[in-house]
């Protein structure tokens, strides 16, 4: 990760499923949003990763509000599909 104190970095971790990971590299690349990879868990099938964005550059507030909507909607069609089976029916 390439940043300079002075241009007011905002950093935060994420847990970024494998299934969206191609997705969210595309916005961290067009963006150009710094990053780093945190960390593995190949059980969960997760990336953890730390982005950093400038908040007063209105390019990189909409790619971390992109990602955060992207893990959002991913988790609710996550959660979805578990409400929709029904382990006692077989």
């Amino acid at each position: 990760m390439n940043k300079s104190k002075d241009q007011n970095y905002i950093s935060e971790v994420y847990g970024i499923p494998a299934d969206v990971m191609l997705e969210i590299a595309q916005i961290i690349v067009q963006a150009d949003l710094p990053h780093e990879i945190q960390n593995v868990k190949a059980n969960k099938g997760q990336i953890i990763m730390e982005i950093s964005h400038q908040p007063d550059l209105k390019f990189h507030q909409k790619a971390v509000e992109n990602i955060a909507d992207i893990l959002k909607e991913y988790q609710e069609l996550c959660n979805e599909e578990t409400e929709n089976v029904n382990w006692r029916e077989g």
